[in-house]
């Protein structure tokens, strides 16, 4: 019995766990958008004017990913003892046969270069090993852009943790229709083949002028939510590699607690906004649906993974990250 609760420990110790009450009061959540861009590559406004529309909005961190530039931070963030830090990141862009293929990589210390070679999952694998190089990790954006590509390409990849569920931009194509799958039937393919990747929501801003127009997406429509010890580029990149955030738009989690017997959220109200909450698991399946703030669900041990989804009578979303109580799980590394 402690041997299976050693392996519980260390699989749930992966993603949102709280192994003592010290380290829940240590921990809080962070504010971020991880991709977002200026008018260094094809946005409309100036880097300080782009970090201030953030810090003015309350996020705590921003990662700049202008393509194929890695833009620098260094004098765009000039308080140091604010609540607001910025990330290097660069997105790596390119195409296969005219089919996209962008990578972000995130606390990168150096600029990489797109390479196109012989297939789409080989361009990918080029950025995404580019940005390991660089010292960052590496966030597949926006698979449905222009119907770029699906579970399949996804599940061939390596070494990446993290892919956007949701992307704020226009045509992302974030949700199924046509007998397309949306970003979340995508998502469950890939952990249902044994691939842990984490879900990310984010602006994908290039619109800082228009930003009311429903046709012009502006910033502050998709963002994460992470757990950290500290303020810091390195905690919040670690924290983000291994799973310790959720993504969102607009709902809000107090808490996301995962023990061995149970994964629990925490929904901060809104008025009288109402929430659905769905535990999830392989092939979409949805195991349980919850209409309370406290939503929770008893893992039995056998299930191949679980993760949460909540929907706001607004129409807002969050989505919580897998677990793997079977342990049955590939690592993208």
């Amino acid at each position: 019995m402690q041997t299976e609760r050693k392996i519980w420990l260390a699989v749930l110790g992966f993603v949102f766990f709280w192994s003592t009450p010290v380290s829940a009061q240590e921990e809080q959540w962070y504010k971020g958008n991880t991709h977002t861009h200026t008018n260094y590559s094809d946005g409309n406004e100036y880097p300080r004017r782009v970090v201030r529309w953030y810090l003015d909005h309350n996020y705590n961190f921003l990662v700049l990913t202008d393509h194929n530039k890695l833009t620098a931070t260094r004098y765009l963030d000039s308080d140091p003892n604010d609540d607001f830090i910025l990330i290097p990141g660069e997105e790596v862009t390119n195409s296969f046969q005219k089919t996209p293929a962008h990578v972000c990589g995130l606390g990168m210390k150096s600029e990489t270069r797109p390479q196109e070679k012989g297939s789409l999952v080989e361009t990918l694998q080029s950025h995404i090993d580019g940005i390991r190089q660089a010292g960052g990790i590496a966030q597949i954006n926006h698979p449905n852009w222009k119907w770029a590509f699906d579970h399949r390409t996804l599940g061939a990849l390596q070494n990446y943790r993290l892919f956007e569920v949701y992307n704020a931009g226009a045509d992302c194509n974030n949700f199924g229709a046509g007998g397309r799958p949306g970003m979340e039937e995508i998502w469950d393919r890939v952990l249902s083949g044994g691939l842990s990747i984490f879900g990310v929501a984010s602006d994908d801003t290039h619109e800082y002028l228009a930003e009311f127009l429903p046709m012009q997406p502006g910033p502050g429509r998709g963002w994460v939510m992470v757990r950290a010890r500290e303020l810091s580029a390195a905690a919040i990149v670690a924290a983000m590699d291994r799973g310790d955030f959720y993504a969102s738009t607009g709902v809000v989690l107090k808490d996301v607690r995962i023990t061995p017997q149970e994964y629990a959220l925490a929904i901060e109200p809104l008025g009288d906004t109402a929430y659905t909450t769905q535990f999830i698991g392989a092939e979409g399946k949805v195991l349980k649906q919850d209409f309370s703030l406290t939503p929770s669900y008893r893992l039995q041990g056998t299930e191949r993974y679980v993760r949460a989804r909540v929907e706001s009578s607004n129409r807002e979303l969050a989505w919580t990250q897998p677990v793997f109580p079977g342990g049955s799980r590939a690592s993208s590394r």
